[in-house]
């Protein structure tokens, strides 16, 4: 299996990560892409692959949260970035209207930006998206044309924000959201949609533990290791067997990021 997305720059994991690393492996996670939110944290992932080359990956990029921070030179620092072997996407980037940490307009240029970089260096994006679809949708569009690929990271929404994004060509990332029974049935109507050969697994960690295992472990913080939860609780709710759900979503983990036609 492939963790298209966990947040390993994230402090709670400074004191462990050999173990976190050696359970993930364990468990058949073979890679780990670790999500980048702004360019500090690029950095910190980039030496995390240094550390764990043989399973760690990572994104370079800029959280919507983290819009109001970025200086002008955001461009030349990105580039820098990108230089280094293992970044394998932009991101996280795209728009989030649920706190407005960074102001509408704020958002919208560096996710601009960003999507320019990706389209420039042939780099497929990792995208957010947050009570801000329209305006999403809208500039995606504009790209659509230019971008080589991207996934719609986290995706927790219906049928008709999942058809909007395969219209536009994307990924669906599914996470331990589709664990949680309080708040999933969004998703569960719209999983029997999402094509298996469009579909990616992702933990989203130290977030979103899967619910069951939260209140088994005692625990909040989730790990790659727990990935095989989300592979079948897809099975399950699309009624395959999970071994296709393995299979199918490394091939297009594969294809998307580490540009290896299956």
């Amino acid at each position: 299996m492939i963790d298209i997305g966990a947040n390993l720059t994230h402090k709670s994991f400074d004191h462990d990560m050999d173990d976190v690393i050696k359970r993930s492996l364990d468990a058949e996670v073979e890679k780990i892409i670790v999500t980048a939110s702004s360019i500090e944290d690029t950095k910190k992932a980039i030496e995390l692959t240094e550390q764990y080359s043989n399973t760690l990956w990572a994104t370079a990029g800029v959280h919507p949260h983290n819009a109001k921070d970025v200086e002008e030179q955001i461009e030349v620092k990105l580039k820098q970035l990108l230089t280094h072997q293992k970044i394998v996407a932009i991101g996280e980037i795209g728009l989030d209207y649920c706190r407005n940490f960074s102001e509408p307009n704020e958002q919208k240029k560096i996710f601009k930006i960003q999507l320019d970089i990706a389209a420039e260096n042939s780099l497929p994006v990792f995208l957010h998206q947050r009570d801000s679809h329209q305006d999403f949708v809208a500039i995606l569009k504009d790209y659509q044309s230019h971008l080589i690929g991207g996934v719609a990271h986290c995706f927790t929404e219906g049928s008709k924000e999942l058809k909007d994004f395969l219209d536009l060509g994307l990924y669906i990332g599914v996470t331990g959201w589709l664990c949680d029974p309080r708040r999933n049935r969004n998703l569960i109507d719209a999983i029997q949609y999402i094509p298996i050969d469009r579909l990616l697994i992702e933990t989203d960690a130290p977030y979103l533990m899967p619910k069951a295992l939260e209140k088994e472990l005692k625990t909040r913080r989730n790990e790659p290791c727990f990935l095989p939860h989300v592979a079948q609780a897809i099975a399950e709710y699309k009624k395959i067997d999970i071994g296709e759900v393995v299979l199918k979503t490394s091939q297009n983990t594969k294809r998307l990021f580490f540009k290896l036609q299956q």
